[in-house]
C-alpha cells in the first residue's frame, strides 16, 4: 500500500511539472495558438476562360452564367470570334456576376466585289451578305443584258465600310432589243420567276390541284414561247400542285437584346424591296421588346426591315427572310442577313 502511494504522488507530481512548464514557457502570458478553418464561398468562382471560343460555344457551354457580349469591329479577328474578357480568366467573380466577352464584328472594311454582267438577283443577297445596302437604278443599255448590272458605285474593288449603301446600275436592255416570251413550261417557280424577270414579264401565278406534273411546276403559259412583249407585260402561268392554292399566313418576329434597347429609331418595312410606305414608324428601343410582323401569301417572298438612328440619319438593314407559302406551314429562312448588333453600329457611326 506504501509503495503504490509512492507511485501515484511521484505520477502527479511529473505531471504537475510537465503543466508548469508549459504554462510558464514565454513568462506564462502566451495563449495556446489555434488554426481556424474557413470554408469558401458556395457562390464564389474563377472566371472561365473563353479563348478561343465563339458566342454561341460560350452561351452553349456556360448556360448558367450572365454573360454580356459586345460587338466591336476587328481586322485581325474573324467575325463571331472573341477578342475579350472581362473579367479576365482566372479571376474570382460571384456566380451572378455579369461577365462581358467583346466580340468581332470582323473587319469594319470591306472589298466590293466585280458585279458586272450578273443578275441582279444574284448580286442582291451576296451584297447584303457583306453587310452593305442596296440601291438599284434601272437604264437602257445596248451591251448588257436586261436585269443585269452595268456598274456599281462604288466600283469594283472599292474598299468601303460596312453599311455603305451599293448603287448598282442594272440594265433594261437596249430600248430597240425586242423582249421575247420565254419558255416557262416545265420549270420550277423559283426558275420561271427568275427567267420572266430577264425578259421583261411579270408572272400571274394560280394553281391546278389535278394535275399530274411535278408539284411546284410550271404546267402552261398564256402567251406562246418568242412571242414578242413589252416590259412588265403581265403573263398569267399555271403550277402544278395543291400547295398555296389558299392564301397562308406566319409571323416574323424579331427580339431586341437588353443592352441594344435604347434610343429612338424609324423602321421601315419592305416586301420583294417594294415599300410598304403605310407600315413605317418609330419606336423607342427602351419601350421595345420585339417586333412581330404577319405576314401572308401564296408563293415566294422576301420581307426585310431597315432601321434608322434618328439623331445622325444612319441606316442599315436590321433583318432580311424569306418566306416560301407554297408549303405548310410556311417555311422561313434568313435571306441575307440578320445585324443583331446594328443599333450599337449605327449609333457609332
Amino acid at each position: 500500500m506504501k509503495n503504490r502511494l509512492t507511485k501515484s504522488v511521484a505520477m502527479l507530481t511529473v505531471f504537475a511539472a510537465v503543466l508548469m512548464g508549459a504554462g510558464c514557457e514565454g513568462g506564462g502570458d502566451k495563449p495556446m495558438e489555434t488554426t481556424a478553418v474557413t470554408e469558401k464561398d458556395p457562390d464564389l468562382m474563377e472566371t472561365p476562360d473563353f479563348s478561343g471560343l465563339s458566342l454561341e460555344q460560350i452561351q452553349m457551354k456556360y448556360p448558367k452564367l450572365n454573360i454580356l457580349p459586345e460587338y466591336e469591329y476587328s481586322d485581325d479577328i474573324d467575325e463571331g470570334d472573341l477578342i475579350s474578357q472581362s473579367p479576365e480568366a482566372g479571376t474570382e467573380i460571384y456566380k451572378s456576376d455579369k461577365i462581358t466577352v467583346v466580340i468581332s464584328s470582323g473587319g469594319k472594311l470591306v472589298e466590293i466585289d466585280d458585279y458586272t454582267n450578273r443578275n441582279i438577283d444574284d448580286a442582291e443577297s451576296l451584297i447584303k451578305k457583306q453587310g452593305l445596302e442596296l440601291r438599284i437604278i434601272k437604264e437602257e443599255n445596248e451591251e448588257v443584258t436586261a436585269n443585269c448590272i452595268i456598274k456599281t458605285d462604288p466600283p469594283a474593288r472599292s474598299m468601303v465600310e460596312k453599311g455603305t449603301v451599293v448603287t448598282c446600275y442594272v440594265s433594261l436592255g437596249s430600248a430597240e432589243q425586242e423582249l421575247l416570251m420565254p419558255d416557262l413550261v416545265g420549270k420550277s417557280i423559283e426558275e420561271a420567276t427568275k427567267l420572266a424577270g430577264e425578259n421583261g414579264v411579270v408572272l400571274s401565278i394560280s394553281y391546278d390541284n389535278e394535275s399530274d406534273k411535278e408539284p411546284g411546276t410550271v404546267i402552261s403559259q398564256s402567251l406562246d414561247p418568242e412571242t414578242p412583249v413589252e416590259a412588265d407585260t403581265r403573263v398569267e402561268v399555271v403550277i402544278s400542285g395543291e400547295t398555296s392554292v389558299n392564301e397562308r399566313k406566319t409571323t416574323i418576329v424579331v427580339t431586341f437584346k437588353d443592352e441594344e434597347r435604347s434610343g429612338e429609331y424609324q423602321f421601315k418595312y419592305y416586301i420583294d424591296g417594294t415599300l410598304q410606305e403605310d407600315m413605317t414608324e418609330i419606336k423607342e428601343l427602351s419601350l421595345t421588346k420585339k417586333i412581330e410582323w404577319e405576314v401572308k401569301g401564296k408563293d415566294i417572298h422576301t420581307y426585310s426591315i431597315v432601321v434608322t438612328y434618328l439623331k445622325n440619319g444612319e441606316s442599315g438593314t436590321l433583318y432580311e427572310m424569306e418566306v416560301d407559302f407554297t408549303q405548310d406551314p410556311p417555311k422561313k429562312e434568313h435571306h441575307g442577313t440578320f445585324n443583331s448588333s446594328i443599333f450599337k453600329e449605327l449609333k457609332s457611326r
